[in-house]
């Protein structure tokens, strides 16, 4: 192997690890966005970067164990992180904005119509809810007194 191809295959995998970098960075975003849409708690968020850094670490070990035979090179890494940085900074403010509001858009059609379809079901299932919680509130009581009694 000649140099030429050797420094086309160094650059090809730099490539390769810049367009890995701002993959994972998306991935990141739609994250984001979905927190957006539907805020939970910190539990849950550490569940997802936790089970977000383990894909991390999955694609760069496939990419580096494909395009060069799970050799370690800096410039590689380097590429994965100059690909984040560099989608960060020309992209992701825009992808967010636009997807959150496509997405909340969707979503409130969404829940416009489903509020319409179902809100006869509403009713009655808040007479049911009722009728349960009121027994439930007897069975309980009962439940007190007899233990109180002993």
């Amino acid at each position: 192997m000649n140099i030429q191809e050797s420094i086309g295959q160094e650059a090809v995998l730099l490539g390769i690890s810049m367009l890995l970098g701002a993959a994972l960075f998306l991935v990141y975003d739609i994250l984001r966005i979905f927190r957006r849409i539907f805020p939970h708690g910190a539990i849950w968020i550490g569940v997802e970067d936790f089970c977000y850094w383990i894909l991390c670490t999955a694609a760069v070990f496939v990419m580096l164990y494909r395009e060069n035979d799970g050799m370690v090179r800096g410039f590689s890494l380097g590429g994965v992180v100059i690909g984040m940085a560099l989608y960060y900074f020309l992209l992701s403010r825009f992808v967010i904005k636009i997807l959150v509001k496509i997405l909340r858009t969707i979503l409130g059609f969404f829940g416009k119509t489903g509020s319409v379809l179902f809100s006869p079901f509403r009713k009655a299932g808040t007479k049911i809810f009722l009728f349960f919680k009121k027994r439930l509130k007897k069975i309980a009581k009962a439940i007190k007194i007899g233990i109180s009694k002993r």
